[in-house]
């Protein structure tokens, strides 16, 4: 009895440790329960996990965090412009943007269907489960003003101008012209949508902006560029071009804009022997059908320069009974018809010089009813006065009658046809010298030209047939013979002729002459090569019966022409190779 007693004694004793055991876990259970509750407490007022705001990841930050995440992009973060090479770092602030801060978050708030029930969000929170992804778009703006004006007033320094071309100094003997180059304006309108777009963009290569700008074409090359750098080139040379013991007249013409360039071309020289292109143009004028001694003539006196067939092209179409009568009456026709095509201030009023003193007499000629420029004076002869505008008059005069059926025709619609232009344009071209404006274009370009020189004046005056285009040139100076010695110098060739390589290049940039060539005859011009058979004569291809393929004297040619021809042996001066001249 007494033993059982006891074993109820002891049962009664024993302690309750599933009781104890659940009371500990229930206590666990609710610390570990307040533990979270804090937790959730406290991340509650963080942003949920999932959560995109103006395409930047911020779930979790704290508000003020996500803000300053997000002004770092799209306000701390330039847009880098790019005007061609020139890199310009525009903040955003400075077109005042800003971002809607508090309307993008409160949107993140309203979205985010757990942020009202803070049982069901806790609840959530306890089992870890997914939150659907809220997005919240970008809500900024900018001022439109403010960016325009930047665009507008900032940038501006950096458009460019179009360049007209220019002349290059920097290799003295190059005379290149340097091509005109394009202006950059920037399109204003165009750039703002970029910039906009930039703006809103939160990646870096997004914000990259090459600014779109619309070319201005670069303005052709005017006449005001070539005359400049011929002025230069001559100063550079050391010629005083408007001095009183140097003087030098240049005329140039674009044949197809009809746009001139004048520097003295309206000052008197002597005619020298440019004055055969009107005696050639008059013989024209009267003789509607040249014949072939008439023909032969007009070689010499272009090809060869000779001053008595000359005389003889002024003398056939003259009225009158005597030699004399007819070449007064032919000086006159020359002249009147000169002045009639708009040489205003040429004229010949005496034959030209042979050395035969029955020539030696003044005509009574049409004179020009107004004077040359008086600011200037070339010496010139009192017998033969031309300008370098009035030759490039005629020359054009001659070109749009060959070309176009008009100058010329246009003047004397009976007298003239246009083939008998082309004809003296052939004459014109056959005349080589290999100086002077011949010498300033490559070899092979066609140059219908008439030279001349004297003891104190040396001419050129022509037509270039260039790939850039046909151009009228011509060129007088004088030059005081302070030497007495009756000869002019090489220099004042040597000028034409680098003024001429100059104008070249002006209407060729492209493919210009860059270095001056070397003549044949250094020391003057080479000698003609005209036919001694009048019947060998072709006006319409002048280089029949007296050129080969090569250039060289055929033998049914006269090197030297007439006045290298020895009647008794019918023999001309020997073929040189080019090497000496007259």
């Amino acid at each position: 009895m007494a033993y059982g007693h006891l074993r109820e004694d002891r049962r009664r004793m024993q302690l309750p440790l599933l009781e104890v055991f659940s009371a500990l876990l229930l206590l666990g259970a609710i610390v570990l329960a307040m533990i979270e509750l804090a937790r959730y407490s406290s991340a509650k007022d963080s942003l949920q996990t999932d959560l995109t705001i103006a395409g930047l990841q911020v779930g979790g930050m704290s508000e003020s965090r996500a803000q300053e995440r997000w002004e770092q992009v799209y306000i701390a973060q330039p847009v880098q412009l790019y005007f061609g090479a020139h890199l310009i770092m525009l903040s955003p602030a400075e077109v005042g943007f800003r971002t809607n801060s508090d309307a993008m978050l409160a949107d993140a708030r309203a979205r985010n269907t757990a942020a009202t029930n803070f049982w069901l969000g806790f609840w959530n929170y306890l089992g870890r489960r997914p939150v659907a992804a809220v997005s919240v778009p970008l809500d900024a703006d900018y001022n439109e003003a403010l960016l325009r004006e930047f665009l507008t007033h900032d940038l501006a320094g950096y458009n460019t101008q179009p360049q007209r071309p220019r002349f290059r100094w920097e290799s003295p003997d190059e005379l290149v012209f340097e091509p005109g180059r394009p202006g950059l304006t920037l399109d204003v309108d165009e750039a703002m949508k970029l910039v906009e777009r930039a703006l809103f963009s939160m990646e870096p290569q997004e914000r990259i902006v090459h600014l779109p700008v619309v070319e201005r074409e670069a303005p052709a090359a005017d006449m005001a560029v070539l005359r400049e750098a011929i002025m230069q080139l001559m100063e550079q040379r050391g010629f005083a071009w408007n001095g009183t013991q140097t003087l030098a007249s240049v005329y140039v013409m674009d044949l197809e804009s009809g746009e001139e360039l004048s520097i003295l071309a309206d000052v008197a020289h002597s005619a020298v022997s440019t004055i055969k292109i009107p005696i050639m143009v008059n013989l024209f004028r009267q003789q509607l059908l040249v014949d072939q001694d008439t023909a032969f003539l007009l070689t010499a006196s272009i090809l060869c320069s000779e001053n008595s067939a000359s005389n003889f092209l002024m003398q056939i179409p003259g009225a009158g009974q005597t030699v004399n009568a007819q070449l007064s009456d032919g000086l006159r026709q020359v002249s009147c018809t000169a002045q009639e095509l708009g040489a205003e201030h040429t004229y010949i009023s005496a034959p030209l010089t042979v050395g035969d003193p029955s020539l030696v007499f003044e005509a009574p000629v049409c004179r020009p009813q107004r004077p040359a420029n008086q600011d200037y004076f070339a010496h010139p002869d009192l017998y033969a006065q031309t300008t370098a505008e009035d030759m490039g008059m005629l020359l054009m005069e001659v070109y749009d009658c060959a070309n176009q059926d008009s100058g010329l025709r246009a003047m004397y619609p009976g007298d003239i046809t246009q083939t008998e232009c082309q004809q003296m344009l052939n004459l014109l071209s056959g005349n080589r010298i290999d100086r002077l404006i011949e010498l300033g274009v490559p070899e092979g370009t066609r140059v219908a030209h008439k030279n001349g020189w004297g003891p104190e004046t040396t001419g050129d005056a022509g037509i270039v047939f260039s790939p850039g285009g046909d151009y009228i040139f011509v060129m007088y100076i004088y030059e005081e013979d302070l030497d007495q010695n009756n000869v002019m110098t090489i220099g004042t060739w040597e000028l034409i002729e680098e003024v001429s390589r100059l104008t070249y290049n002006y209407f060729n940039p492209d493919a210009p002459l860059a270095q001056r060539r070397e003549p044949l005859n250094a020391f003057g011009a080479i000698h003609c090569v005209t036919v001694m058979n009048p019947a060998d004569v072709d006006l319409n291809n002048i280089d029949a019966n007296r050129l080969d393929d090569s250039g060289n004297p055929l033998p049914t040619a006269c090197y030297g022409g007439p006045s290298e021809f020895n009647a008794a042996t019918g023999q001309c001066a020997p073929f040189n190779g080019w090497s000496a001249g007259p």
